[in-house]
């Protein structure tokens, strides 16, 4: 059986304390909204999450993802990836 991708991205500065996150699924935003309360989706595309970047990419690892590129200095963009089945 075929293995696909799919990726998320996770923009913001490390000393930060919130970050926006783009391209989760429904259930995703749910984890996240409960783990990050007063999360909002007001940002284009995305989600405003009320956590400092690094928190939410290690809660993201938890649900299957893992960082496979950054760009950025000030303000970084983090991509994430996990496996699914086609």
């Amino acid at each position: 059986m075929a293995s696909s991708f799919y990726y998320v991205a996770i923009k913001g500065a490390l000393a930060s304390s919130d970050c926006d996150a783009f391209g989760l699924d429904p259930e995703e935003i749910s984890a996240l909204t409960k783990r990050f309360p007063n999360s909002k989706a007001v940002v284009t595309n995305g989600l405003s999450i009320k956590g400092p970047p690094l928190t939410v990419i290690n809660t993201l690892c938890q649900l299957g993802y893992k960082v496979v590129s950054s760009t950025g200095e000030i303000e970084i963009t983090w991509t994430l990836q996990r496996e699914t089945s086609a």
